[in-house]
């Protein structure tokens, strides 16, 4: 038997910041505001857009543009270098308005947040959801700042209330539920749905879905065993029915990845990079008390590899090499000598332009261990302890081997776009 759409009220509010990074500077700096602004992550000769205002988005400045062509576009276009502590402190300030409205609230990037009313009707006391919204965005307004703006969705999931909050940009609201969901899907594209893009669109379009409506109406056993052709079927036939699918999980991976302001083959100055973003991973898995057996390190590189090359993940101009140890690890100096060991495979000479840097196979920190004799490995534990605990105090990077403050590269943190979990 086909499954109804869920009849229960919609008491999923998907809240979504209009060109948030963007709008964050405009917000700041008041002569921005009206003006077609972008936002990247290192203003230099390679510098593109990585986020746009609206008033660029208009003139076709968009993801990926670079400035001098944004420029030639628009001359009064400005290109703003990201700023963490701003979009943190914005972040912040969502979060606590979020959670205001009900203790089961989540952000799910920089930029838009869950609150989930379901099973908190009597916290409501009677108000409809869509005078919530109206009134978060007031708050919005108010206690983060005049220019800003967000939309609202919804529904009675996660995943159709980010669908919602899709609708109307900027400043929109809207709800989703079972009296409106086919007009809905009737008329959007297949890779307007969150998380379809164009290699599912296809696997979509290989059994006859061309529409978000036929997707709504295909049967689960189609779904399951010619699309997706796992679980995952079962829990789109679910997720297109308004009931819940999202599972959360806990941190599985820890990493950096960096473009580099000036590019490098010197293996001194990839070796310090290396330190450098091993300092970063271990911060942040220190602060979660995780270890890591894995290690992935990408190089992305200026000019095209030798025929001798790898092709893999990272394409043509790049090389990759990761490896699961033994032992876990959390120390900086521990992570730096895996980094290296993987580095030694990697092609030499070539001028690297971009790195990244992830830990995985995460397991908590083992600290029941007792010894008689105090080891090596704890006594370098204490020392990490120690400048760990100043770097916190006083900023990051204040104390570090001194071959970092030779390094040409300030590989400062930029927009974190798929995670606020290192705000906390």
């Amino acid at each position: 038997m086909d499954l109804k759409f869920n009849p229960e009220p919609p008491e999923v509010m998907h809240i979504d910041m209009n060109s948030a990074f963007a709008m964050t500077e405009q917000q700041a700096n008041p002569l921005l505001r009206g003006r077609p602004v972008g936002v990247t992550n290192r203003l230099n000769d390679y510098a593109i857009c990585i986020a746009a205002s609206y008033e660029a988005k208009a003139l076709g400045i968009k993801l990926g543009t670079r400035n001098g062509e944004a420029k030639r576009i628009a001359p009064n276009f400005v290109m703003r270098e990201s700023d963490s502590a701003k979009y943190q402190y914005v972040n912040k300030q969502i979060r606590q308005i979020f959670e205001s409205y009900s203790p089961v609230t989540q952000m799910k990037s920089v930029d838009e947040g869950i609150i989930d009313f379901r099973g908190m009707r009597g916290l409501l006391k009677g108000r409809p959801l869509e005078d919530i919204g109206r009134e978060i965005k007031q708050r919005v307004r108010e206690e983060v700042g005049d220019y800003m703006t967000v939309n609202v969705g919804i529904a009675p999931n996660r995943w159709l209330a980010k669908v919602a909050a899709g609708f109307m940009k900027p400043d929109g609201l809207y709800v989703i539920d079972h009296t409106n969901v086919e007009a809905v899907y009737g008329f959007m594209d297949l890779v307007e749905l969150p998380y379809i893009k164009q290699r599912w669109a296809r696997r979509l379009g290989d059994v006859g879905i061309f529409t978000p409506l036929d997707f709504y109406r295909a049967s689960e056993r189609v779904l399951s065993k010619q699309v997706f052709r796992s679980v995952n079927g079962h829990h789109w036939y679910l997720k297109l029915r308004g009931y819940e699918t999202e599972v959360e999980y806990g941190i599985r991976t820890v990493g950096r990845n960096y473009v580099l302001e000036h590019r490098t083959a010197d293996p001194e100055e990839l070796a310090t990079l290396f330190y450098k973003a091993a300092e970063k991973v271990s911060r942040r898995m220190r602060k979660n008390d995780l270890a890591a057996r894995g290690l992935l390190l990408w190089l992305g590189y200026v000019r095209e590899p030798s025929d001798g090359m790898r092709r893999g993940w990272g394409g043509p101009r790049g090389w990759h090499e990761r490896k699961m140890y033994t032992a876990p690890v959390h120390r900086a100096d521990q992570l730096y000598a895996r980094a290296m060991d993987l580095f030694s495979r990697s092609p030499q000479g070539e001028i690297v332009s971009s790195l990244v840097m992830t830990a995985y196979g995460l397991e908590p920190v083992r600290s029941d261990q007792l010894y008689l004799w105090e080891t090596e490995d704890a006594r370098y534990d204490r020392i990490d302890a120690t400048i760990n605990a100043i770097n916190d105090r006083y900023g990051e990077q204040r104390i570090v081997p001194a071959s970092i403050l030779r390094s040409k590269n300030p590989m400062a943190d930029k927009i974190p776009f798929g995670t606020v979990r290192y705000f906390d």
